[in-house]
């Protein structure tokens, strides 16, 4: 095989390379351990990364547009403690379901409009935000987790279930399919491209860029506080300390993985999806075979570095 050949081969494998590679990573593990392959366990693999896709999806036009947020994880804790304090008022799980919502929109919101306005660095900025965000939850909830009790449609929404699936997995879904008709049907989706080829070109265009980002940067947040629900429901309690073992790296990690350069550009909701399952099965093949958390962590190290520069050679 000449080398313009093999150069071909490599051109045409390399948009299949993730997929290929979860299916022998899936044969693997069912060899290691035939449990893997059991269906409750297939659809729990769905159910543990249900928190990181949704802020995945969420965050796939950020990165996409060379931005970066690093406050997803303190919006996670905060938003979930919002909806614990309605609740706790006696407020309807409607209006806590709103206000945890919206205070996760309205963070997101000001990271763009710095970000945008103000040109800032997105990493510098968020970080900042992440600072902010979790000093503020440790004011309002301390250090102590605040049960939820009896608010059964309230923990519904992490714990419930519909026709034997769990609902996150249906909400994930939701999230996943509403993004993927946004970049695909929408001029917000178009945009967002725009920006990433080339933001001046897209400015000289007309494109209100500055405005795009503002609402990308909401979007990721609000990504986010639905996370932090979810999350609270899902374990009857809100805490000032959720979201902070480094969520948002497995967050940025699922859309790399799916080819999304960090320093922007082509992207898409399609593809961070497919990252997404990738990271969940090596988490829960990993967990399977009882594999050291410490290992863990560095074979997922090992595994962003090794998609960056991947996706650097493509």
């Amino acid at each position: 095989m000449n080398l313009m050949s093999l150069d071909t081969a490599v051109r045409r494998l390399a948009p299949h390379a993730l997929p290929l590679a979860i299916v022998l990573i899936v044969l693997v593990f069912a060899i290691a351990q035939p449990a893997f392959l059991k269906p409750e366990n297939l659809v729990g693999i769905v159910r543990q990364m249900v928190l990181v896709g949704i802020m995945a999806v969420g965050m796939t036009f950020v990165i996409m547009t060379g931005g970066v947020d690093l406050s997803v994880g303190p919006v996670l804790a905060l938003s979930g403690l919002v909806a614990f304090f309605c609740l706790d008022a006696g407020m309807p799980v409607a209006v806590a379901i709103v206000a945890g919502a919206s205070i996760g929109l309205a963070i997101g919101l000001v990271n763009g409009a710095i970000i945008a306005f103000l040109q800032l660095p997105p990493i510098i900025v968020t970080l900042a935000m992440l600072s902010m965000v979790r000093g503020t939850a440790l004011i309002l909830g301390g250090p102590d987790l605040h049960a939820i009790r009896g608010q059964d449609a309230y923990t519904f929404i992490g714990t419930g279930r519909i026709l034997g699936i769990p609902f996150p997995i249906y909400l994930f879904l939701l999230a996943a399919l509403i993004m993927i008709f946004v970049q695909k049907l929408t001029p917000l989706g178009l945009r967002v491209a725009a920006i990433g080829e080339n933001e001046r070109a897209a400015y000289l265009s007309g494109h209100r860029t500055r405005l795009t980002k503002m609402a990308l940067y909401g979007i990721s947040g609000l990504g986010a506080a639905i996370a932090g629900m979810i999350q609270s429901s899902q374990v009857h309690t809100a805490a000032a300390t959720y979201g902070e073992f480094g969520i948002e790296l497995d967050v940025i990690a699922a859309v790399v993985l799916g080819g999304t350069s960090l320093t922007g550009g082509n992207g898409s909701v399609v593809r961070t999806l497919v990252g997404i399952l990738f990271l969940g099965v090596m988490n829960n093949g990993m967990n399977i075979l009882n594999v050291p958390l410490d290992m863990q962590l560095i074979a997922k190290g090992f595994i962003i570095v090794l998609s960056l520069a991947l996706s650097e050679l493509k």
